[in-house]
């Protein structure tokens, strides 16, 4: 059977994206791995408080969430895609849409920033797009992320956690120059997606959709 790694930033069980993989791949068997699993809150709350460069979205076994500095997080994940791939894993799949270093990993790694990028470049005849950011530390560093890429981005940011701010966020992204929108962060489901296209009447992009397709592709399924 194929094994593939599903590495989150916050910690496990993750059932929502479970799910969705095994929709893409039936018969494979799922490795999810958090980066903060085994540790303490104390120490969880501890790194949240330290703040830092670009703070991302986590979600915690109790459904609590966290912001913590993707700098932080990074060597957690290396350990997490080495272990994944000592289990036998061929791929694996990083649930985070921020602009993330290279991995230290043995097996090729799913970035969501890298395969947003060359989908909404595939797609796009202009310039203008509009992203939905989980908080608002991320706004700088993503609107730079998507000029180097050639893009204009319009930001707007709302919590996966709150069904009521992706309608504020279509507000914010009403201008019709803006040809589609990425929701760029992978705590929103396919389901948002749906929801957002009808909010905006625009194409909207969402990574946790994007990616199970792109593994099944990979790996024949």
């Amino acid at each position: 059977m194929d094994k593939v790694g599903i590495l989150t930033i916050g910690q496990t069980p993750r059932p929502d994206l479970e799910a969705v993989f095994r929709w893409h791949l039936p018969g494979v068997e799922l490795i999810v791995r958090g980066a903060l699993d085994g540790m303490p809150k104390q120490a969880i709350d501890e790194m949240a408080a330290a703040g830092g460069e670009y703070p991302l979205f986590t979600i915690l076994r109790d459904g609590t969430t966290r912001e913590i500095s993707l700098y932080r997080l990074k060597p957690l994940l290396d350990a997490c895609a080495q272990g994944v791939a000592a289990q036998g894993a061929a791929a694996a799949a990083l649930m985070c849409a921020g602009n993330f270093p290279e991995l230290a990993s043995p097996i090729p790694v799913l970035y969501p920033s890298r395969v947003l990028a060359a989908v909404v470049r595939g797609v796009c005849r202009g310039n203008k797009i509009g992203i939905v950011l989980p908080n608002a530390g991320q706004v700088g560093v993503a609107v730079a992320h998507w000029r180097e890429k050639g893009f204009e981005a319009t930001a707007a940011v709302a919590s996966p956690k709150d069904p009521a701010a992706l309608p504020e966020a279509a507000k914010v992204l009403a201008d019709p120059d803006l040809e589609l929108i990425v929701l760029d962060c992978m705590g929103f489901p396919p389901d948002e997606a749906r929801r957002m296209r009808g909010l905006c009447g625009r194409p909207v992009l969402c990574p946790q959709g994007i990616l199970p397709r792109i593994m099944a592709e990979m790996l024949g399924a």
